[in-house]
C-alpha cells in the first residue's frame, strides 16, 4: 500500500497570539526561581513569563510620553499617532494607566463646546466617584444644579481625578455674534474649580467685556496661581482693564501678548503715578516676572506699566528678575520706549530676541539712537528677525564705470557694536530680494565685529535666508563671514524661516 503526504497550504491569516501554546520556560540554574527556592523548584510556574521591573514599565510610558509636547506649536509639532500610542498604553492596567495619564492630560486644549463640555461632564464625575470638593451626592436640588445643569452623575467613577495632572490649559472662543451665548461661559467657572494645579494658561479670542461676572471671577481666583500667561487675539475694553487683569497673576513669571487689542488707550502712565489711601490706582505687576513677549499689542503701555513696577521695587530689590525679552513688530513709534525699557532691566537680561518692521532698512538709525545693548553686560543670546534687504537699483547701462552701491543694513553693526558682553549664540532672519542685494550687506562691518573680544566665546551665529528663489545666497554669506566660518561656528540656512519671535 503506498502511502501519498499532501501538502497543506498554511492558512491566510495566522493563528492569534492568545490561541498560540507558548513552550515552558526551561527553569534557569538558579537558587531562587521566580521567588520560590530550590527546594520548592517544582511549584515554579513554568508556563508564564516573569513579570517586568517597573523602571522598565515606567521607561516604555516615558518613551512614547516624550514623543508629545505639552503645547504643540510649529517648532514642537504633535503627531497623533504618538497619542494614540500613549491611549493604548494606558489601557493595559492601572500601572500604566496611571503613568500614562501624567503626559495624556499635561496639556489641555479646548475650542468648542461639544468637547468641552463633555470634559466638564467628565472632570464632574470624578469628583463625584471620589471627591469631597463637591459634594453633591444626595437628593438635595439645589445641590445637583450647583454641580452641572445636567445632573450629578452619581458615582459613575472611583479612580482618581486626571486633574492634578492637568499643567497646560489652553482654550480658544468660537467665532461668531459677539454677544452671543460662548461656551466658555458656561465651562470656565468648572474649568477654574477642577483644574487646580494649572502652571500654563492660554486664553486665544476672548474678549474679556463679554465674559459674565461669574465667569471673570472664577477665572481670576481659579488661576490667579499659574506660572505662565498667554493671551492670543484677546480685547479689553481699556488698556486700565488689561493691566488690571493681568496685575491679578500675581505668581506670573512669563507673560505673552500676541494680538491683543483695547478699544481704548487710556493715559496709564498718569494712573500709574497717581496713589489712592497709599496704593496705586493701577496695580503692579507680578515681582516674579522674568519672561516678556509681545507682538501687535499696546507695547507702549505694557512696558511702561512693568517699568513702573520696576521703578517701585527698586527701594527694597535692587536687581530686577526679567531674564528674557521677546518684542516683535518694533517701529519707529517703539522705538524710543524699548529702548528705556531694556535700560531698566540691565544687567539681568539674558536672552533678546526682536523683530524689526520694514523701516528699519530706511529709518534704522532712528532705531540705534535709542536702544543700547552696552547696558546690558549680561547678555547671552541675542536673535534678530525682519531683516529685509531690498533690490539696488539696476546699473545704468550708458555709464561706462557704475556708481559702487551704499552698504545696507550698517544700523545693524552699529546695534551689534554696542555689545559689551560675551554673547553666546547670534542669529540673524534676513530676507535679500535676489543676489544683489545680499551683496549690498555690511558684511565687511559685521566681521570687524565678530573679531572684538566679546564675540570670542560665540558658539554658534546663525543666518537664516528667506529666499529659495535664487542660488548662491548662502555661499555669498560663507565667503563674507569667513572669519566666522572658519571657527566652524557660523551656520547658515536658507528657505523659510519656521521660527519665531515668540
Amino acid at each position: 500500500m503506498a502511502i501519498i503526504i499532501k501538502p497543506i497550504s498554511p492558512p491566510l491569516h495566522p493563528l492569534p497570539p492568545c490561541r498560540a501554546r507558548r513552550p515552558p520556560l526551561q527553569p534557569p540554574l538558579s537558587p531562587v526561581v521566580c521567588g520560590y527556592t530550590k527546594s520548592s523548584i517544582t511549584s515554579c510556574p513554568t508556563d508564564t513569563f516573569p513579570y517586568l521591573p517597573a523602571e522598565l514599565h515606567l521607561q516604555i510610558i516615558e518613551t512614547i510620553a516624550a514623543r508629545i509636547p505639552s503645547i504643540p506649536n510649529s517648532e514642537q509639532p504633535c503627531d497623533p499617532a504618538d497619542l494614540a500610542t500613549l491611549c493604548a498604553c494606558s489601557l493595559v492596567c492601572k500601572l500604566w494607566l496611571n503613568t500614562a495619564r501624567t503626559r495624556m492630560w499635561a496639556g489641555v486644549r479646548l475650542s468648542g463646546r461639544l468637547r468641552s463640555m463633555a470634559l466638564v461632564d467628565l472632570l464632574e464625575a470624578y469628583t463625584c466617584g471620589c471627591g469631597p470638593r463637591l459634594n453633591a451626592c444626595n437628593d438635595d436640588e439645589r445641590n445637583r444644579l450647583a454641580v452641572h445643569e445636567k445632573g450629578c452623575p452619581r458615582g459613575r467613577l472611583s479612580i482618581p481625578s486626571f486633574a492634578p495632572q492637568t499643567m497646560h490649559l489652553s482654550v480658544r472662543e468660537t467665532r461668531g455674534n459677539p454677544w452671543d451665548p460662548k461656551w466658555l461661559n458656561d465651562a470656565l467657572p468648572y474649568l477654574a474649580a477642577h483644574l487646580t494645579c494649572v502652571r500654563t494658561f492660554v486664553l486665544e479670542r476672548v474678549t474679556w467685556e463679554y465674559l459674565s461676572s461669574r465667569s471673570r471671577k472664577t477665572c481670576l481666583e481659579g488661576f490667579r496661581h499659574v506660572k505662565e500667561l498667554t493671551l492670543c487675539g484677546c480685547s479689553f475694553r481699556s488698556a486700565v482693564d488689561m493691566c488690571e487683569f493681568l496685575a491679578e497673576f500675581d505668581k506670573l513669571e512669563a507673560l505673552t501678548l500676541d494680538g491683543v487689542h483695547c478699544s481704548r488707550l487710556d493715559a496709564l502712565r498718569w494712573h500709574s503715578d497717581t496713589w489712592v489711601d497709599g496704593q496705586k490706582c493701577v496695580r503692579l505687576p507680578s515681582a516674579a516676572l522674568k519672561v516678556v513677549g509681545m507682538r501687535g499689542a499696546p507695547m507702549e503701555t505694557i512696558l511702561e506699566w512693568i517699568m513702573s513696577g520696576i521703578e517701585h521695587r527698586k527701594e527694597t530689590d535692587n536687581d530686577t528678575r526679567i531674564t528674557t525679552v521677546k518684542l516683535g513688530g518694533v517701529g519707529i513709534a517703539e522705538a524710543q520706549v524699548v529702548g528705556r525699557f531694556l535700560g531698566e532691566v540691565g544687567g539681568s537680561l539674558r536672552e533678546l530676541r526682536v523683530g524689526f518692521d520694514q523701516d528699519f532698512v530706511g529709518r534704522g538709525d532712528a532705531f540705534i539712537d535709542h536702544i543700547d545693548l552696552g547696558q546690558n553686560g549680561r547678555l547671552e543670546e541675542l536673535h534678530i528677525f525682519g531683516l529685509v534687504v531690498p533690490s539696488p537699483p539696476p546699473p545704468d547701462p550708458l555709464e561706462e564705470e557704475p556708481q559702487e552701491q551704499p552698504a545696507s543694513l550698517t544700523q545693524l553693526t552699529s546695534l551689534l557694536s554696542s555689545i559689551r558682553s560675551s554673547i553666546r549664540a547670534l542669529s540673524l532672519a534676513m530676507y535679500p530680494a535676489d543676489i544683489r542685494a545680499i551683496s549690498t550687506v555690511d558684511f565687511e562691518g559685521l566681521a570687524g565685529v565678530f573679531k572684538k573680544s566679546e564675540w570670542a566665546e560665540v558658539e554658534e551665529v546663525r543666518v537664516v535666508i528667506s529666499n529659495k528663489g535664487e542660488c548662491g545666497l548662502g555661499t555669498v554669506v560663507k565667503q563674507q563671514l569667513s572669519v566666522l566660518n572658519d571657527r566652524r561656528v557660523l551656520r547658515v540656512s536658507v528657505g523659510f524661516d519656521e521660527r519665531q519671535v515668540l
